[in-house]
């Protein structure tokens, strides 16, 4: 067990230190440029009350195909290419109505258009909600999914159910056919729970109060946005990019 365990805590010490008004690409490794804040894109919002070598890439097979994700030092989950040029960092939660319509709705579509061609990844990280007494055992979940390179299925299972409590997400760790002994070991784990606190820590320190929010390429946007708005944002990240 320690000889299993050590390779996920030494990425998890490379990354359990995130200062504060650092910039995004210093935290979650692949974003790109410094952030800065647009508009708010709309009132679709959730109030909230009160990193270095990555892990490896593997694949998720649905019913659409392979969708490669990566655990990044920094706890969050990396989907899509990592080379891809544009970068949507979101912060999430799994009680959030608004954060499960964007998986449901907007991921897809994104995925099809963006994701699939290797021009998007998508960078999740979450940001508990005190009002959500399960808030932070489903961020643990998540993270200790994506250590055994099914996060983005266990972020999904998470949306979809509304227990959220330590045993359940224990047995969809075990539906989901996870090793149950390193999983229930990462839940316990005090690296784990710095992982989750640095991503608050992280999100306070960019001025991120409530989810969804958004930082695409660097630029900040919150709420949910419509399709064709997100669609057009996108565009012009593309056309930047290409022109850097």
């Amino acid at each position: 067990m320690k000889r299993l365990l050590l390779p996920f805590f030494a990425l998890i010490l490379a990354s359990c230190t995130l200062p504060v008004r650092t910039p995004p690409a210093e935290q979650a490794e692949s974003s790109s440029s410094s952030l800065s804040v647009s508009s708010v894109s709309s009132a679709r919002i959730e109030e909230v009350e009160g990193t270095g070598e990555r892990a490896p890439t593997t694949e998720e097979l649905t019913e659409t195909g392979s969708l490669a994700e990566r655990l990044l030092p920094s706890g969050v989950l990396e989907v899509g290419e990592a080379a891809a040029p544009v970068t949507l960092l979101i912060f999430t939660e799994h009680n959030c109505s608004y954060c499960r319509q964007f998986l449901t709705e907007l991921f897809p579509r994104l995925r099809s258009e963006y994701v699939d061609k290797g021009i998007l990844k998508i960078q999740i990280a979450m940001l508990t909600l005190k009002k959500y007494a399960a808030s932070s055992d489903a961020a643990h979940g998540l993270i200790c999914a994506s250590a055994q390179g099914k996060g983005f299925q266990m972020h999904r299972i998470l949306f979809q159910n509304p227990n959220k409590s330590p045993d359940a997400i224990r047995s969809y760790a075990q539906e989901m056919a996870l090793d149950q002994k390193t999983f229930d070991a990462c839940l316990k784990s005090g690296a784990t729970a710095e992982l989750v606190s640095g991503q608050e820590g992280w999100a306070g320190s960019l001025n991120v109060s409530v989810v969804p929010a958004f930082f695409l390429n660097g630029e900040k946007f919150i709420g949910l946005p419509y399709y064709p708005d997100l669609r057009g944002r996108i565009e012009e990240a593309i056309k930047k990019a290409k022109e850097q």
